[in-house]
């Protein structure tokens, strides 16, 4: 027996900050038991609604809205496929691009690429979000002239431990850190920097291991480093790093996770046009990979591991690509399956039912 899981698929838009041919969030039906995707339809108008996210509690679906004139929007599900906006509120900040539905339940923190900012939003009793209660800033540079004239904060995560949370800054080379108390009304405490990466490495976004080690996708020296977190000093070391794929050429990593059993670890290669695997071990401190598959398309920004699939979008190319994963090695077949999609770039699971 079949069974179709839907997906919520983040886009481009005309009028985002990159431009898109998307209308807004999409969503699109996978069969788990061909890999077959299918039906891609508008959920949602909203403008460059480039990451997303589901609330804590799995009812509201969040995006940010990528402009100069950053913006957070929240969503409720009405009906089998569609969503209904409930509000949206600006950053104070430009070109968000990641987003954090915190644990707790209470509040939204977003990643301003544009200026490096963080804003954390407070999330109303209907499920909106809220004006920023804060608003953490940076400061500083990297080597790369054209990429890292200033901050830009790139992705934001619960730290391991849970009382902090990361922000992957590519501008300035850093994981920036701060502590987190989401029952406080100001809930992020002092900002320090946890680790500081190669000069000129880019770091992008990262996966937490059970362990307390980190994996951080360089995107522009196309590595993957491992750190680990003592989250009694808040502090982050690297430990180990390793090329994010043996293709040669230009290349930029994007998304990186792990599998459930965090055994195996994925990186989208943008260049390349691979899904890279490698294998986790030591208690999560080293890698080694493994293999490099094709994505399906051109440009694979974002995937997420569905039910033995690993669903990439490739944002080039508009295409969505269903790669099989092996459940012996745990390495992705080649794509069982494409699906034109406008400007897809992020891709969220539906709550299984």
């Amino acid at each position: 027996m079949t069974r179709r899981r839907l997906l919520w698929i983040g886009s481009y838009t005309p009028d985002s900050g990159i431009p898109g041919s998307a209308a807004g969030v999409q969503s699109v039906w996978l069969d788990t038991g061909t890999g077959a995707l299918a039906e891609a339809e508008l959920a949602a108008p909203a403008s460059g609604p480039s990451f997303v996210v589901h609330s804590a509690d799995g009812r509201m679906v969040y995006a940010v809205n990528e402009l100069d004139a950053g913006r957070v929007s929240g969503f409720s599900v009405a009906g089998e496929r569609r969503l209904e906006v409930r509000g949206s509120a600006a950053t104070g900040g430009s070109s968000p691009c990641h987003l954090l539905a915190h644990p707790a339940g209470r509040h939204l923190v977003a990643a301003n690429y544009g200026d490096g900012s963080v804003s954390v939003h407070p999330i109303g009793p209907d499920g909106a979000p809220a004006e920023p209660v804060q608003r953490l800033t940076h400061t500083g540079s990297g080597p790369n002239a054209d990429r890292q004239e200033g901050p830009h904060a790139h992705s934001v995560y619960p730290a391991p431990g849970g009382a902090h949370l990361l922000v992957v800054d590519l501008g300035t080379d850093e994981l920036r850190c701060f502590p987190f108390d989401a029952a406080a009304d100001r809930p992020a405490g002092p900002q320090h920097v946890a680790a500081r990466l190669a000069p000129g490495s880019g770091p992008r976004h990262l996966a937490v291991h059970s362990s307390g080690h980190l994996y951080v996708a360089g995107e522009l020296d196309s590595r993957v480093y491992v750190l680990r977190f003592d989250p009694a000093t808040a502090r982050a070391e690297t430990v180990d790093s390793v090329p994010a794929t043996k293709a040669g050429g230009d290349n930029y990593p994007a998304e990186i996770a792990l599998s459930a059993d965090e055994r195996r670890l994925y990186v989208a290669n943008r260049g390349a046009d691979t899904i890279a695997t490698f294998e986790v071990s030591a208690d999560g401190a080293r890698v080694r990979h493994l293999a490099d598959t094709p994505s399906g398309g051109a440009w694979p920004r974002h995937f997420a591991l569905v039910d033995g699939y690993l669903v990439v979008a490739n944002q080039n190319s508009a295409t969505l690509a269903a790669l099989p994963v092996d459940p012996a090695d745990g390495v992705p077949g080649p794509a069982r399956h494409l699906l034109t999609v406008p400007t897809p770039v992020c891709v969220l699971p539906a709550r299984a039912e």
